[in-house]
């Protein structure tokens, strides 16, 4: 029952609460698990001899003590030692081993845990040839030893003797490591280049750890994974979940990823792209290095089936021009060609019409894609609306050209009197409406004039409602005679009212005296 005693409390110390950071289990010269090890032998005397056999039958790592014919013993505290060292960036935090240690002539074995500088702590010294198994303590040490050393001079300063039984044989070693080292992280690519992206794109990953090593690497987009590695394969791990090396995984790791921003996650706009690395942890939660940026992707227009076009043209029918100007209802048409380096026409291509009303800050949406026909050229008949921005644009593969076209179109506003004969001091009332979109809140100007007259005159100046109706009155003064007076609306250019200056049709009022 004590045996089983002693297992339990070993397991409890191995596998205790995980730290902070990442813990992963270490075997070593465990027959059956692994039957190597990657502890150095160190001496200071040549009359400790060491010597690594880890197999099934064998003592495993194994420590002895030899006098040759004529040496007269071994200098107190010297010793000879099998070190495992903890790689930089992890700690040794608990563990257990199983040893048999036998003592001789004042020579001792013993197995002890310390800290980078500073005093170690004895775990094992139980010289009594039997095995037992020992739990390393909890804590956080650079090195585990198992030592023989001249603990005891029997003559003067030296063990003397032939010491022959003395020994230190150590096997079934399994270290908890915890590690603290963050992984360094560089990022880089055609996607980061701080262009506007399209297409597919590059992205490449370095990445160093002083730790456990890389274990894993994961690319997202907007919150999703679309790429990364699981390097599972090459941490030396067993099927319980432990591993056989001190430093399991890769120290570095290179990757490259090809990215295609034109299907979901990416979306067009800005997209939160985050590389992480992550090493390994068996227990507890890995250390993870992050990085994070923000690209702006334009896949709006489709990439074409035809490629090789580099010059692309477009204006207005009616003006030739790349700007429009239209009354209130009117319509166009874009007419373009698709060429290559060498001025040939591009049959068959995709060419995409995109648009906006001309507000600030507004995307574009895909109205239509147009295929270019036998000569290259292409046409698009635009629609009745407010004014606008265009964008002809013709993309093979990542690399998109565009033409920017622009539609300005005057406002309107209906006008509607309540009377059309009057007299002096007795109101009339106007009113109207303008067109969507954004037609809340805006003024309207009604001016009035004598037909035949050089100058008008201001009759009101009204807001609009939420649904862009309006309201105005107006009450004449005497006239002499009786006068036909002609009255409009004014729709001024206004910031965030995406028409031209425009007005209404006449209405006549006649007054009399």
């Amino acid at each position: 029952m004590a045996g089983v005693g002693t297992m339990v409390l070993a397991a409890s110390i191995l596998f205790g609460a995980p730290a902070q950071a990442g813990d992963y289990v270490v075997v070593q010269c465990a027959p059956g698990l692994n039957a190597s090890t990657e502890a150095r032998f160190s001496s200071t005397s040549k009359h400790f001899r060491g010597k690594q056999d880890c197999g099934r039958k064998s003592p495993g790592v194994q420590l002895r003590h030899y006098l040759d014919p004529g040496e007269t013993g071994t200098v107190a505290r010297r010793y000879g030692a099998w070190v495992w060292a903890a790689p930089l960036g992890t700690a040794i935090s608990g563990g257990s081993a199983r040893s048999r240690l036998e003592n001789a002539d004042g020579v001792s074995g013993y197995l002890v845990v310390s800290p980078a500088v500073g005093d170690g702590v004895v775990t094992e010294n139980q010289n009594d040839g039997k095995q037992h198994l020992s739990a390393i303590p909890a804590g956080s040490w650079r090195y585990f030893s198992a030592r023989l050393q001249c603990t005891a001079p029997n003559q003067g300063n030296r063990c003397v003797g032939r010491a022959g039984a003395a020994h230190t044989f150590l096997k079934q070693v399994r270290l908890r490591l915890t590690d603290l080292a963050t992984p360094k992280l560089a990022v880089g690519g055609s996607i980061l280049d701080g262009k506007v992206q399209r297409g597919q794109q590059s992205l490449g990953i370095i990445a160093v750890d002083e730790g456990s090593g890389i274990r894993s690497t994961s690319v997202t987009v907007n919150g999703t994974r679309i790429a990364g590695d699981d390097l599972v394969a090459s941490c030396h791990l067993l099927p319980t979940g432990q591993t056989t090396r001190m430093a399991p995984c890769p120290k570095t790791v290179g990757k490259s990823y090809s990215i295609n921003t034109a299907v979901p996650p990416f979306k067009n706009g800005t997209n939160k792209i985050a590389v992480c690395v992550s090493d390994h942890a068996q227990t507890g939660v890995a250390n993870t290095a992050c990085q994070s940026e923000d690209v702006v992707v334009d896949s709006l227009c489709p990439a074409s089936v035809v490629g090789g076009g580099t010059k692309l043209h477009a204006r207005f029918v009616r003006s030739g021009k790349r700007i429009a100007r239209l009354k209130f209802g009117g319509r166009t048409v874009i007419r373009g060609w698709l060429g290559d380096a060498r001025g040939n026409a591009v049959p068959g291509a995709t060419v995409c019409v995109q648009s906006h009303s001309d507000l600030p800050h507004k995307k574009f949406r895909l109205l239509r894609t147009i295929t270019t026909n036998a000569s290259g050229g292409f046409s698009y008949k635009i629609r009745r609306g407010a004014s606008r921005r265009l964008r002809i644009a013709y993309r093979d593969g990542a690399a998109q050209i565009s033409k920017g076209l622009r539609v300005k179109v005057r406002a309107k506003s209906t006008l509607r009197v309540s009377r059309r004969r009057t007299r002096p001091f007795k109101p009339v009332k106007f009113s109207g409406r303008i067109p969507d979109p954004h037609s809340g809140g805006r003024v309207v100007v009604i001016y009035g004039t004598v037909p035949g007259a050089k100058k008008r005159f201001l009759v009101r100046k009204a807001r609009t409602n939420a649904v862009g109706k309006w309201r105005a009155s107006y009450t004449f003064t005497p006239v002499p005679t009786t006068t036909r007076f002609v009255f409009w609306a004014v729709v001024p250019h206004q910031n965030g009212y995406p028409y031209s200056q425009g007005h209404s049709a006449a209405r006549y009022i006649r007054v009399r005296p």
